[in-house]
């Protein structure tokens, strides 16, 4: 049965550490939205009727919404209103719950495995490692049993092209919420692996242009800003796992006291940790599981 539970965190607060505080404008998202559109006739494969077939899929296949008997067989799915057909190329991927990306020994595929010095680690790291190799676990078992199982799912999840075509759309399709810097960096990347993403011509010897285009101090620029949010974004899931938010970002009432009170110490710790007044001042007025008015930032 799914959790009843209370949200702990609002995830656009992260957001706008990113962008210094700033107020954000969605002009800069509607003109990425625009280049999106002049380029998405290109991004459909044409050489693959396997990879553009119609396809539904759970949209949030996590283990809330998966119902087991004791003999361990999954009896039913819930929480299907948010599912959409399409083509199998969009479909595709690792599930959020199960997913690992940013894992070097995951992305690689490498049969995950604990430490060799394991044994003499202590208890706290040990505990650390073994959160780690579940989820290497997950993802490593999750690719692993789709090659053998679904093999035409397998050749969408692990193409390149793919892979990049899903984080388009998803980057398209979601609401604004005062963040425009993944979707440009998606188009930065798009006008470099141009040539692998689109269908040959006729005529190789004249390959179709890409419609969009960057100066190389914009592309270098969305990197940057790119890195920074993958690293506050590592920084944030950290504390949500110090704090005990799982992975829907909700907590299940009943843990919700212990929840509160280890943001409480993580504050005081983080406030003690301060190397001035004015970064002092900073992380009380922004603190990340304080609640806010988000529209003050958009």
């Amino acid at each position: 049965m799914t959790h009843h539970g209370r949200p702990l965190h609002p995830y656009q607060r992260i957001c706008r550490e990113r962008v210094e505080y700033q107020k954000q404008s969605p002009s800069h998202h509607i003109e990425y939205l625009n280049m999106y559109l002049r380029i998405a006739p290109d991004l459909v494969p044409k050489h693959d009727d396997d990879l553009t077939r119609p396809s539904i899929r759970h949209p949030d296949l996590q283990p809330n919404n998966v119902f087991v008997s004791q003999d361990l067989e999954i009896t039913g799915l819930i929480d299907w209103q948010h599912c959409a057909i399409l083509p199998l190329f969009l479909q595709a991927g690792i599930p959020g719950s199960l997913q690992n990306y940013g894992d070097a020994v995951s992305e690689s595929l490498e049969n995950p495995r604990l430490p060799a010095d394991f044994d003499e680690q202590d208890e706290a790291e040990q505990l650390k490692q073994v959160l780690v190799l579940r989820k290497r676990q997950l993802h490593y078992n999750y690719v692993k049993e789709t090659m053998r199982l679904c093999p035409s799912h397998d050749k969408a999840l692990v193409d390149s092209p793919c892979i990049l075509r899903r984080k388009l759309f998803r980057h398209a399709s979601e609401p604004w919420e005062g963040d425009s810097v993944a979707l440009k960096t998606d188009l930065v990347e798009l006008t470099k692996q141009w040539p692998a993403l689109v269908s040959p011509t006729p005529d190789p010897s004249q390959p179709k242009k890409c419609p969009i285009e960057f100066s190389t101090q914009e592309a270098s620029e969305a990197l940057r800003l790119a890195a920074a949010m993958e690293a506050a974004d590592s920084t944030f899931q950290s504390c949500l796992e110090i704090v005990g938010v799982g992975p829907e970002g909700w907590v299940p009432a009943e843990q919700y006291a212990d929840a509160r009170r280890c943001e409480e110490k993580l504050k005081a710790d983080t406030l003690e940790d301060a190397e001035s007044e004015e970064e002092r001042r900073q992380m009380v007025e922004h603190w990340i599981f304080s609640d806010f008015d988000e529209t003050e930032y958009l």
